[in-house]
């Protein structure tokens, strides 16, 4: 084939490919937007482990013979370990991980990647604590652990059964105590069985400013949740696994971060949290909803590398 020939040949086969990723990027925008996600993390030193039996995106920064901190991220209901991708790559006004740090961000068992547990009763809130605690436990001694909405549940179970492992406690929006409003069980229900109009009255309510999303996009969304375990984890949960008896019993430093504008988890939860955990401060977070990660990362960050508890 002519020089001519071989160089059209190859810009075509170019412009083929480009089309066919405009193309994927129109007909599934929510898969793609998660796929540019991952590309990031990648481009910034942020690697797919597998921890135990849990997959995690892992951003290492410890020395050799040097000491390392350790954080461990926990996502929400329905979410996965990308809502923490600001935090990993230190985005949206986010903190950099600094030199001597490393973050982990699971997921939670039966999601994106993360082995199922056999039996339904896995899902319960203590069980998923157990799980990212076998998660952590070969990584690193002790370790600031940050949780959001039902993560933060999981991460303050974690810190009651697992003292000496958790230095520091970070409940972002957390659920985890009786809400007599029921507004905490009717999110957990949208997160369970979401339909395209549930699902974006429940993005209203969520977010400060709600992220756009085109009409094409939502009913992938939708299917992304449905794929991931929250009916079984609803299913799952458990009065006695509330934590209204056993918050007094947590012991690690305790901050705990609140979206101003988070109608899905009532802003009351948050400040029993306070008050329950010994000597716990409480933040409020204006112009932010239930995923501060997402829409406030610098003061997540700023509460998960602040070198005083």
């Amino acid at each position: 084939m002519p020089p001519k020939s071989r160089l059209a040949a190859a810009a075509g086969s170019i412009l083929l490919g480009l089309g066919g990723i405009a193309l994927g990027f129109y007909l599934k925008p929510f898969e793609a937007a998660a796929l540019l996600q991952k590309l990031a993390l990648r481009r910034g030193g942020v690697a797919r482990v597998q921890a135990g039996s849990l997959a995690a995106y892992e951003k290492d920064l410890c020395e050799p013979a040097k000491p390392c901190r350790c954080v461990a991220l926990i996502h929400g209901l329905g979410d996965s370990a990308l809502t923490w991708d600001n935090v990993l790559l230190g985005r949206g006004g986010a903190a950099p991980p600094p030199v001597g740090y490393r973050l982990l961000a699971v997921e939670l068992p039966g999601s994106e990647g993360s082995a199922a547990p056999s039996s339904p009763d896995g899902y319960r809130i203590p069980a998923l604590a157990d799980a990212v605690r076998a998660s952590l436990e070969p990584r690193c001694p002790e370790w600031t652990v940050a949780g959001n909405s039902l993560g933060g549940w999981v991460a303050a179970w974690l810190a009651v059964q697992w003292p000496q492992g958790v230095r520091r406690l970070i409940l972002i929006n957390a659920a985890g105590l009786a809400d007599p409003t029921g507004v905490e069980l009717e999110t957990a229900r949208v997160l369970e069985a979401p339909t395209v109009a549930t699902l974006k009255a429940f993005m209203l309510r969520a977010y400060h400013t709600p992220r756009w999303i085109p009409e094409r996009a939502w009913p992938s969304a939708v299917a992304s949740i449905r794929a991931r375990p929250a009916a079984a984890i609803v299913a799952a949960l458990r009065e006695e696994d509330l934590l209204d008896r056993r918050a007094r019993e947590i012991r690690a430093p305790t901050r705990v971060l609140w979206g101003a504008s988070d109608r899905a988890i009532p802003e009351a939860v948050g400040r029993g949290f306070a008050r329950l955990i010994p000597g716990a401060r409480f933040e409020l977070l204006p112009k932010c909803g239930h995923l501060p990660q997402r829409e406030c990362p610098a003061a997540v960050t700023a509460a998960l590398y602040d070198p005083q508890p």
